[in-house]
Parts: structure tokens; sequence; C-alpha cells
């Protein structure tokens, strides 16, 4: 399916919530943020997370 991301993301989603929390540069909390939006059960597209955090969708994917 075009938009699937393959990307494993370790990390339970529990433990990016705890670890968004205590983070304060914007660059570590979007990263967070999109391994949270990977993590679900049903996740947006890269090129859907890439259009919430104005990014282009290669380094997203990356």
């Amino acid at each position: 399916m075009a938009g699937v991301s393959s990307i494993e993301v370790k990390e339970s989603l529990d433990e990016l919530v705890q670890q968004l929390q205590p983070v304060e540069t914007p660059k570590d909390k979007e990263r967070l943020q999109v391994l949270y939006w990977l993590k679900q059960d049903k996740s947006p597209s890269i090129g859907a997370i890439a259009t919430a955090i104005r990014k282009h969708r290669n380094p997203v994917g990356r």
C-alpha cells in the first residue's frame, strides 16, 4: 500500500510519551512526535506526517 511506513520503532507508546514530556528543544520534540505517530496502530503515512511537521517526506522517512 502506498504511503505505508516500513520503519520499525523499538520503543513502546508509553515510553515515547514519557520521553516527550521533559524534552525542551523543538527538534527533539518533533523527532519523538514522529516516532509516536509511527508507533500507533493506524499510523498516518509518511507524507501526512511530513505535511503536519512542514518537512519534505524524504527526511521524515530517514
